[in-house]
């Protein structure tokens, strides 16, 4: 994916995480097993390199007042591997943008304004006519969107991408033969994907997770939870399904957590 007007330029993003130094030198280590290619240096402590196929990304880390402050920099070029690192690093690490860091996990009315919405987000992943032809927005979803003020929308901005590639492979068959967990999980790197919802949700709460697509009730099956915070600036999940009649993934909900056994 490129990001054609910001060619040349360089980005510069701090984020604060509860982990410490040595945990996040730990993690980092661990990168390789989940991309491939990826190559870990580290010249000195506080300091750590990522680098693959000429994409270069720095990270200074130190513990601050109870957190560890990171900074990461790169060519904006390179903006794509750090989002592909990110959503890696959040579910174990619990990144969180520093404007963004100090009353996420607060309710809905004192959460800080995202600096990049999910409503945002989601309209840019529309206007682009060739995303759209693979994957769709049910009508519910895109209201849930526009209403969601889950904190980190950049990380939605990874799975829609994710689910991009893997409605073209769908096209050409590339899943047939192969479990859905497999699929999406070993050739799509699409983590945290889960192939099924609870029997409660399915039933119980079904109204959750259907919506109509060309006259016909789909349920959202698939999906991915981001966050780890049952609350809606902690916490958002996109469900969806592969549409085989318009050949297009078709997400479902794209939203705060629907209802499930716990709630």
């Amino acid at each position: 994916m490129h990001h054609a007007p910001f060619i040349g330029k360089n980005f510069s993003h701090e984020y604060q995480t509860p982990a410490e130094p040595a945990v996040i030198c730990a993690t980092l280590q661990r990168l390789p097993n989940d991309i491939e290619g990826v190559a870990i240096s580290q010249s000195e402590p506080g300091e750590a390199r990522i680098e693959k196929l000429g994409v270069v990304i720095r990270l200074k880390f130190c513990a601050v007042a109870g957190w560890t402050r990171v900074i990461t920099s790169g060519k904006s070029c390179a903006l794509w591997a750090w989002y592909k690192v990110l959503a890696i690093l959040h579910p174990i690490l619990n990144f969180r943008r520093a404007d963004c860091a100090k009353d996420i996990s607060a309710e809905k009315h004192q959460a800080k304004k995202p600096a990049v919405s999910v409503w945002k987000v989601v309209s840019e992943f529309m206007d682009d006519p060739q995303k759209s032809r693979h994957v769709g927005f049910a009508s519910k979803a895109i209201q849930q969107a526009k209403d969601c003020v889950y904190w980190d929308g950049e990380a939605l901005r990874v799975i829609l991408e994710r689910l991009y590639f893997a409605a073209q492979r769908m096209r050409e068959g590339g899943h047939k033969g192969i479990t859905r967990d497999t699929f999406f999980k070993k050739y799509v790197n699409l983590r945290g994907f889960r192939a099924h919802i609870s029997n409660t949700q399915a039933t119980k709460f079904r109204e959750d997770y259907v919506a109509e697509h060309n006259g016909k009730e789909i349920l959202g099956r698939m999906h991915v939870t981001i966050g780890a915070r049952h609350n809606e600036a902690g916490c958002m999940s996109i469900h969806f399904e592969f549409c085989p009649d318009c050949q297009r993934i078709i997400i479902i909900r794209c939203g705060k957590h629907g209802r499930t056994y716990h709630s």
